[in-house]
């Protein structure tokens, strides 16, 4: 990370901080959360609170990609390994 964590009002607004950066894309964000763009702006400025469902539906998403990098990760590593230990 080239830069240290914002400094957001709310939790809610620190974890789609954190699931845009995780993923690349607001709108992809958005769209898991199902949320229109207004109340999504409000939701990333922390002037508006989204719902349990929407805040679950992000707690999902941030669970589903953080284990989507990590297989990628053991799959690279695994990769990695069985090179070092192939014979020469």
């Amino acid at each position: 990370m080239d830069r240290g964590p914002q400094k957001l009002s709310s939790t809610s607004s620190r974890l789609i901080a954190m699931a845009v950066a995780l993923v690349g894309s607001e709108e992809r964000v958005r769209a898991h959360m199902r949320c229109d763009a207004p109340d999504f702006r409000n939701y990333r400025a922390g002037a508006k609170e989204p719902d349990w469902v929407q805040l679950g539906r992000l707690v999902d998403f941030i669970i589903d990609e953080h284990r989507r990098v990590i297989t990628e990760n053991r799959a690279a590593l695994d990769q990695i390994r069985s090179r070092i230990r192939a014979p020469r």
